[in-house]
């Protein structure tokens, strides 16, 4: 069987949730453990980081010649600034977790970019956008519990989602710009619990000022559009795969908006079933559209 060559650019490093995933399992490394139960020969990297993942971010990291050490740093760096800055973050991540993020002499001389062009079957794990929508709202979850943040918020929301889907179709092209034969695997954002609890406090306080006020769920709703828009830009493109990852809702650390290990293993399984479409098995090479 061919080599693949496995990437992947945000949120799959393996939040780790003490009580249940210790040794920090994230779906990128349940693909590879399928792919490789499959009989293939994988490689690639996982250059994830826990915050900032920006659809700009990849943009820079493939354009410029940004070293393997320097995105290594940049994870390491990140749950540094997630734990001082956090409190839920102190809560599951523990402090020995960025001693899992290995460099080595090699990754200093080594490029994404080049690591991505010499890379014969690419295959591409896409999870960007939803990090763009709160960073163009200025906000975050945590944030939106504050009503003066809520009331600075803009009525119609669908245009800064378009804006965000664009970037991702930018980042689509780019990599196919790359690399033309890669697969891409988009994924859908999830719904963690901790938006239930946050939605909650937030209708509590709504209430207070409009006693007739009516529930109505502001994450799912975002998230719902979020992800149709998503699947529908995905059609536009013969390389790139819509991956639902919905049904994770309940496989959260309970409190953070990360997936716990089993939310890990469902999310792989599901990314391994969509690669799998593409992997002609008869003559072990990756089907051309």
């Amino acid at each position: 069987m061919k080599d693949l060559q496995v990437f992947c650019g945000v949120n799959s490093l393996g939040m780790p949730y003490t009580k249940d995933n210790h040794h920090h399992i994230g779906f990128y490394d349940v693909v590879l453990k399928e792919l490789t139960r499959k009989g293939y020969s994988v490689s690639g990297l996982n250059f994830s980081r826990l915050d900032n993942n920006h659809t700009w971010d990849l943009e820079d990291n493939l354009t410029k010649e940004r070293s393997v050490a320097y995105l290594k740093n940049l994870q390491i760096q990140s749950i540094d600034d997630l734990r001082n800055t956090n409190v839920l973050f102190k809560f599951v991540v523990p402090e020995s977790f960025k001693d899992t993020i290995i460099i080595t002499d090699a990754d200093y001389d080594i490029t994404l970019r080049s690591l991505f062009l010499k890379s014969e079957n690419p295959i591409f794990i896409y999870s960007a956008g939803p990090n763009d929508f709160f960073s163009y709202i200025r906000s975050g979850p945590f944030e939106l519990i504050e009503k003066k943040v809520r009331d600075q918020l803009p009525k119609d929301i669908k245009p800064i989602l378009e804006r965000c889907i664009g970037n991702i179709e930018k980042n689509w092209q780019l990599i196919s710009q790359l690399k033309p034969n890669v697969k891409i695997v988009a994924l859908s954002h999830f719904y963690a619990p901790l938006y239930d609890k946050f939605q909650k406090i937030i209708y509590f306080q709504e209430i207070i000022h409009d006693r007739h006020k009516k529930y109505v769920d502001a994450y799912m709703k975002v998230t719902d559009l979020y992800n149709e828009m998503l699947s529908e830009a995905s059609e536009k493109y013969d390389n790139v795969e819509y991956c639902d990852i919905t049904f994770t809702k309940d496989s959260c650390a309970p409190m953070d908006f990360h997936p716990n290990a089993k939310g890990n293993q469902l999310i792989g399984e599901a990314i391994f079933k969509k690669i799998e479409l593409h992997l002609d098995e008869d003559d072990n090479k990756l089907i051309t559209y």
